[in-house]
């Protein structure tokens, strides 16, 4: 599994399709759809969503994680990096962004790659070793 993070409106989506030959077809967004309706696009976009989704039906992320993840393998997951702005007022949205924050690292501890986007550009974070850096 690839991962590739990066801020909001930073290109991720673009990139991914470019560097990795892919359509518009090979992508599933959770924005749009449901952890239940992935029909095996090789591509998954807006991660940071599997946490409004989780806590929707009671669930923990993790648990949504740790089964999906080997269905995964083949998979890019990109992913937004929350961790870089204003600190929300409120307790509900500090504690999403603290969520989103520990699943991203939880995935790229996972990871073959794991690549951070910003301006349409890439730097790759971790070898393709799996070890992070």
């Amino acid at each position: 599994m690839k991962l590739v993070m990066g801020g909001y409106a930073q290109g991720r989506l673009a990139y991914v399709l470019r560097q990795y030959e892919k359509n518009t077809e090979d992508v599933f967004d959770f924005a749009e759809h449901s952890i239940f309706e992935w029909n095996n696009q090789p591509i998954l976009y807006h991660m940071e969503e599997l946490v409004t989704q989780a806590k929707q039906e009671n669930q923990s992320v993790f648990e949504w994680l740790i089964k999906y993840l080997p269905l995964w393998k083949n998979c890019i997951l990109i992913t937004q990096e929350v961790g870089c702005g204003l600190v929300p007022i409120e307790a509900e949205e500090r504690q999403w962004r603290e969520t989103v924050g520990r699943m991203n690292i939880w995935l790229a501890e996972q990871a073959e790659t794991v690549e951070r986007v910003f301006c349409g550009l890439s730097m790759q974070i971790s070898p393709s070793s799996g070890d992070i850096v």
